[in-house]
């Protein structure tokens, strides 16, 4: 008898039943690693979370001083500054004392975004 080898052979035994946090963790692993499997996925997620939070560049193109200016002297304090970019011209009313910027990050109005949407 000491000749045979003795070999279980077919399916594993079976598991142990799944509770309900085991299938949460396993399907937010699963989320996670398709995620992170496709990095287009995470950049573009990034990209408009940085569009609706920080806003979209706009030029500074042109400005107008509150106070009357002479030959050669610059505008200490600015009334309003035109901006263009992606949702066209923009006009913003700067606080006393602060200057237009050549470049500056201005949040998406999202007014004219609905108001483009109902007609």
């Amino acid at each position: 008898m000491s000749e045979f080898e003795i070999r279980v052979v077919g399916a594993p035994p079976p598991q142990n039943p799944v509770g309900p946090v085991r299938r949460v963790v396993r399907k937010i692993g699963k989320a996670a690693q398709a995620v992170l499997m496709r990095p287009r996925i995470v950049i573009c997620a990034g990209l408009a979370g940085f569009v609706m939070v920080a806003g979209t560049p706009h030029v500074g193109w042109d400005y107008e001083c509150r106070h009357p200016k002479r030959h050669g002297e610059p505008c200490r304090s600015y009334f309003s500054c035109d901006y263009y970019g992606v949702q066209g011209r923009r006009i913003v009313f700067p606080e006393y004392g602060e200057t237009c910027g050549l470049v500056k990050m201005l949040p998406l109005d999202w007014q004219e975004i609905a108001g483009g949407l109902e007609r």
